[in-house]
């Protein structure tokens, strides 16, 4: 298209404004064409195409192109791209985050308001979320209590009975886990907490694949304990 929408509406405002009787030429366009700056080796040829050989016919048969033109959203403007920077990887864990081993990595890298979160490669089967508060409060001892954590997390009705095992993952003697499944549902949660409660990890993986990401969940952890003594 050799014209803009907004100047073929221009064009056909100044024919209707201007044109009195037709003498079969394309006079008046040609002037418009010269005041606009436009290219009249491609944009007669072009009006031909679509019906407007002269003056008048460009008028009338341009019409109802140029109405669909007007009918048409405008498309936004892109948005620059701003560049986003890294989160700080601090936390009360004290680890160094910065080089995971292959094949987790920092999940939300650039959200420095939501708590860091590890993932296993890229699909997300497996995460561990760092949580830098103690959990919420009741008797840890009892099964109720990881019973109805599991299930405020999941939101999933009760199906079959929920199975709480301590010490599930092989951890520096510091931290404790507390695993809880049932074989009715797909999610798993195992929670790591230190011994002085001020933060916590949840551990979310799923039933058919818990046997293989549990034990590099507990290699991770020793890991990164290790690394900050």
């Amino acid at each position: 298209m050799p014209l803009s929408p907004q100047q073929l509406n221009s064009l056909l405002d100044y024919l209707d404004a201007n044109l009195k009787s037709c003498d079969h030429t394309t006079k008046l366009t040609d002037i418009f064409l010269h005041v606009e700056k436009l290219d009249k080796d491609r944009v007669l040829p072009w009006l031909a195409y679509h019906g407007g050989y002269c003056d008048c016919e460009v008028l009338y048969n341009l019409e109802d192109l140029a109405e669909s033109f007007r009918d048409r959203p405008i498309p936004p403007k892109p948005k620059p791209k701003t560049k986003q920077v890294a989160r700080d990887l601090t936390t009360l864990t004290g680890w160094d985050f910065a080089g995971l081993p292959q094949p987790w990595r920092v999940a939300n890298l650039y959200a420095a308001d939501e708590p860091l979160k590890l993932q296993m490669g890229k699909k997300g089967g497996c995460t561990i979320t760092v949580v830098e508060s103690p959990l919420a409060p009741g008797d840890q001892m009892s099964d109720d209590y990881w019973s109805a954590l599991w299930y405020a997390r999941t939101e999933l009705p009760p199906k079959s009975p929920i199975q709480v095992t301590r010490g599930a993952l092989d951890l520096p003697d510091h931290l404790q886990s507390i695993l809880v499944r049932t074989s009715g549902w797909i999610p798993v949660y195992c929670w790591v907490v230190p011994n002085n409660q001020q933060w916590h990890l949840e551990i979310r993986t799923e039933l058919n694949r818990q046997i293989g990401d549990l034990p590099l969940v507990a290699k991770l952890v020793t890991q990164l304990v290790t690394n900050k003594a």
